[in-house]
């Protein structure tokens, strides 16, 4: 079993230090099967905003960084998204405004696809939009502990 954990998962971990622990219990024991894509850090890292958070960032990607466990987008993947994003504008015409945001989870989700990763997120309603498109191992959690 592999995991990809989506941005928010981790921002959620932030936010106080009941999510913090919430977060240590919940998805520490999955850090050996845990994988972090370069979306995912990206995002992280240009939020942190102030040193506690920057430091709680490493916390947490650290690990993963330190044992190889880093994915990024392909060529490939780029193509695949470049598709993905065209057939969304096609068939969701609703969604135009978010694709600017969207690609980011379109290349989350096609790294953990490439890995035989499962994508666990909070944010059920972009990626099962993304499914609809391609199809990955995904798991909705549930809402945030605050």
């Amino acid at each position: 079993m592999k995991v990809v954990l989506d941005t928010n998962v981790y921002v959620s971990a932030c936010r106080s230090e009941v999510s913090r622990a919430h977060f240590r219990t919940t998805f520490f024991p999955l850090l050996p099967v845990t994988y972090l894509a370069a979306a995912v850090a990206y995002e992280l890292r240009i939020n942190a905003a102030d040193r506690p958070t920057q430091r709680l960032v490493q916390e947490f990607v650290g690990p993963m960084e330190r044992g190889g466990r880093c994915i990024a987008p392909t060529f490939a993947d780029w193509i695949e998204a470049a598709a993905i994003v065209s057939a969304i504008v096609e068939r969701d015409r609703g969604w135009r405004s978010k694709l600017p945001a969207l690609l980011n989870d379109i290349l989350i989700a096609l790294c953990a696809r490439r890995i035989g990763a499962t994508l666990l997120t909070y944010n059920g309603k972009d990626f099962r939009l993304i499914r609809r498109h391609k199809e990955f191992a995904l798991r909705v959690l549930a809402a945030d502990v605050e």
